[in-house]
C-alpha cells in the first residue's frame, strides 16, 4: 500500500497487486455470500408456503370431519328408535304366529 500527496493536497493511497487480488477476492466471497443467503431465504419461504397449504388442508379435513362428528349422538338416537320399532316388529309377529297357531 502506497501513500501519494497529489496536487491539490490530499492523499492518494494505492494498493499493490496482493492487496488487489485479496479485495477482489474478499468481495467475490461478500457477494456469493450475499446470493447464497438470498437464495436460502427464498428456500426457506417457499418451504413454508408449502407447509402453510398443507396445514390449511389438513384444518379443511378436521373441519369436515367434526362436522361430521357432530352427526352421531343424532345417528345413535335414530338407530336406538330404529331398534326399539324391529324390536316391536319381532314381537307382533310372534304374536301372530300363535294367535295363527290357535286358529
Amino acid at each position: 500500500m502506497e501513500a501519494q500527496s497529489s496536487h491539490d493536497g490530499s492523499t492518494r493511497i494505492s494498493f499493490g497487486p496482493f492487496a488487489k487480488v485479496i479485495f477482489t477476492a474478499f468481495t467475490s466471497l461478500v457477494a456469493a455470500g450475499g446470493v447464497w443467503l438470498v437464495s436460502s431465504m427464498q428456500e426457506v419461504l417457499t418451504q413454508q408456503q408449502v407447509t402453510n397449504q398443507q396445514m390449511t388442508t389438513v384444518q379443511q379435513q378436521l373441519q369436515t370431519f367434526n362436522t361430521q362428528l357432530a352427526d352421531v349422538p343424532a345417528l345413535k338416537l335414530e338407530l336406538a328408535k330404529q331398534s326399539i320399532k324391529v324390536e316391536q316388529h319381532d314381537q307382533e309377529l310372534k304374536e301372530l304366529r300363535q294367535l295363527r297357531g290357535l286358529r
